[in-house]
């Protein structure tokens, strides 16, 4: 959401409500959500809200209104510096510094003080007599519904993730499981949809795949999760960062169980790419990096080969790349790490 404000807008901030823009914003983002997360859009000038609304609910969907918004974040950014210069007639309770910060970083997903004050009164809480679960929950909601919801900056914000990640690390510290696969279907793989080729979803996905150990549990959700992310591969073949994601759950597999769970990805993978004639460099480059690792059977090496000869077809060349493929067979070749050293 871009921070330019227009004469207009100025106008209107100045004519406005901002205590109340506030009070609405922040009680919606302050509550936990009944379904787990929110669905939370920004509403521009050409949406009419009546008089003295600043938002819309339907269910989990919540529209704000982006002049709204900025009405709050005013409101709530003198909240915040109040507190750390001491300079508030009273000092905020938690609950408002909570409001307070949760429209700052609806509004600012980079404002690194909003973020780090939610960690300081969440270690607060933690130490004193909250109920630890009751906490830490009620945070991963918040932040779900920043990283999951169609805001642009949002879904591929370092600050935000890098908060998220910092509290499955409590999680996993005090005790509680840390939901692995759920929160990559349900967090990870939303957030790369609303934002391709999302860096910080995938690093995310990745620190949550190393809590999976050598446990029977742990070996069948590691099955489970090969699973799902080669469907959402399958759905978004052009992203890159998804097919890379699949090939480190590959490469930090449990060989050991004598699974044939990688030779099987990759033949399903190849028979996809040449069946649905996929000509894009994403699927190709995962192909090549996996038949070159040296995780897979000869069987399946054979079945990526012999495309070689393949090319000598005419209507194999009409319907591929060749470029691409014959780029994959080379690196292959060159870089291929031969089983029996």
């Amino acid at each position: 959401m871009s921070r330019t404000l227009d004469k207009a807008t100025i106008a209107a901030l100045k004519a406005g409500n901002p205590q109340a823009a506030y009070d609405s914003i922040s009680s919606i983002l302050n509550t936990p959500p009944p379904y787990g997360r929110l669905e939370i859009e920004i509403l521009g000038k050409e949406f009419s809200l009546p008089e003295g609304a600043y938002m819309l609910r339907d269910g989990i969907s919540v529209g704000v209104s982006k002049l709204g918004l900025v009405q709050a974040f005013l409101i709530a950014r003198k909240i915040l510096q109040d507190h750390i210069d001491g300079s508030s007639l009273s000092p905020q309770t938690d609950d408002n510094l909570f409001a307070a910060t949760a429209v700052i970083l609806l509004m600012d997903p980079e404002f690194l003080t909003a973020a780090n004050t939610r960690k300081r009164l969440i270690q607060k809480q933690l130490a004193g007599t909250q109920n630890a679960w009751t906490v830490l929950t009620k945070e991963k909601m918040f932040l779900n519904s920043l990283l999951t919801s169609r805001l642009h900056r949002h879904t591929k914000s370092p600050t935000l993730w890098n908060h998220r990640r910092w509290l499955v690390g409590l999680y996993s510290s005090l005790g509680f499981m840390v939901e692995v696969l759920g929160d990559i279907k349900n967090v990870v793989f939303l957030a790369g949809e609303r934002h391709p080729h999302n860096y910080y979803a995938w690093c995310h996905a990745r620190y949550l795949a190393g809590f999976l150990g050598k446990e029977e549990s742990d070996y069948n959700t590691h099955k489970n999760l090969l699973a799902a992310v080669k469907t959402w591969c399958f759905d978004h073949h052009n992203d890159i960062s998804g097919w890379c994601f699949l090939y480190h759950l590959l490469d930090n597999y449990d060989c050991s169980r004598q699974d044939t769970s990688i030779s099987s990805t990759f033949s399903d993978v190849l028979d996809y790419a040449t069946s649905c004639r996929i000509t894009n460099e994403s699927v190709w480059v995962f192909l090549r990096t996996l038949a070159a690792s040296g995780l897979v059977g000869e069987k399946e090496l054979d079945q990526f080969t012999t495309l070689g000869a393949q090319f000598s077809q005419s209507s194999f060349e009409r319907s591929t790349n060749q470029s691409v493929v014959r780029s994959a067979l080379d690196w292959y070749e060159t870089y291929r790490r031969r089983r029996d050293l």
